[in-house]
């Protein structure tokens, strides 16, 4: 379906899920950043590189650069590796329009 004949329930739902996503990042890091401390990697690349936007061609392509960015940390981490699963699984769901895949609050879960 073309972007002008979209509902505007789907218009919204690129933005929305690309806020969740970054939230969901942002909460993982300021859960686990303690522990692992490579997560800071990721909290400086939200900081900086992941300027507000307002169309959904920039958010996809923002998070496409977040999930690539992961995935060259991913290499010397397991932690990374598996929130660069997740997110991606995540993205995809995006690009596709459909619902998140992680429901959790956060990208990484560590049962106590």
């Amino acid at each position: 379906m073309p972007p002008e004949e979209m509902p505007a329930s789907d218009k919204n739902g690129i933005k929305e899920n690309y806020g969740a996503i970054l939230s969901k990042l942002q909460a993982t890091v300021a859960r686990h950043g303690a522990a692992f401390p490579q997560l800071s990697a990721i909290e400086e690349f939200l900081g900086t590189s992941l300027p507000e936007t307002d169309r959904d061609e920039d958010c996809l392509q923002r998070l496409q650069e977040l999930c690539a960015y992961l995935y060259e940390l991913s290499v010397g981490s397991y932690v990374i590796r598996h929130l660069h699963h997740y997110l991606a699984l995540d993205v995809e769901a995006v690009k596709h329009r459909n619902a998140l895949i992680s429901q959790e609050e956060y990208y990484l879960i560590i049962p106590r």
